[in-house]
């Protein structure tokens, strides 16, 4: 198991165990994908979350529903993959905020994407404990980092002059502006830091 310590607290990987993927190849992944995906009106990177959802999940077999609070409580959306159907389900606040624009509830949606692109139903190992794997290896893990991939390219970031220009840029928030930032820089390191007031420090 694989125990990261940050800020005085504990990691460890909150997903399931799949097959092992580094950032490189989530990359690649994402960049095989990203241009099928529709971008938003007028924009070059900013993906039309709503129509992903909507359109582009039922077209590639995944047709969505809502449901309340009561339903699901513990995550924002999930997805299922049996023979007997496909289905991804959010929650009806997240979808309001899906059609808001909000970028919660449009990261949502291309986490959803970014499980399925990678098959995680597929190389789930069954019966592993939960947690007692390497991060690596973590189907959430995997996931946020495609959902990154996916909403901010490397070719948006090369182009933004902060993390605030990326985000607006990308629909996604600030924070995930920056992580992806810190990331391309520090462990990817397919990103060269061109403006001196960014905080590039390597996680």
């Amino acid at each position: 198991m694989t125990t990261i310590v940050k800020d005085g607290v504990i990691r460890v990987p909150s997903g399931l165990k799949v097959k092992a993927a580094s950032y490189a190849s989530i990359e690649k992944l994402a960049d095989s994908i990203r241009p099928n995906l529709p971008v938003k009106k007028g924009e070059r990177f900013c993906l039309d979350a709503l129509t992903i959802f909507e359109r582009t999940f039922p077209q590639i077999g995944y047709p969505y529903r809502t449901a309340g609070i009561d339903e699901i409580d513990e995550c924002a959306a999930f997805t299922i993959t049996s023979p007997d159907g496909n289905v991804v389900v959010m929650r009806e606040d997240v979808y309001d905020k899906l059609h808001a624009e909000n970028p919660f509830g449009r990261s949502t949606v291309i986490h959803e994407l970014s499980h399925i692109a990678q098959a995680h139903p597929i190389t789930l190992y069954r019966g592993a404990t939960l947690g007692g794997h390497r991060f690596c290896e973590d189907s959430e893990w995997q996931a946020k980092a495609g959902t990154a991939a996916l909403m901010m390219p490397l070719a948006a970031c090369q182009i933004a002059k902060s993390p605030q220009e990326l985000a607006a840029m990308c629909g996604t928030s600030v924070e995930s502006a920056t992580y992806r930032i810190k990331t391309l820089v520090g462990k990817l390191k397919t990103l060269t830091p061109s403006f001196p007031l960014w905080e590039y420090g390597s996680e």
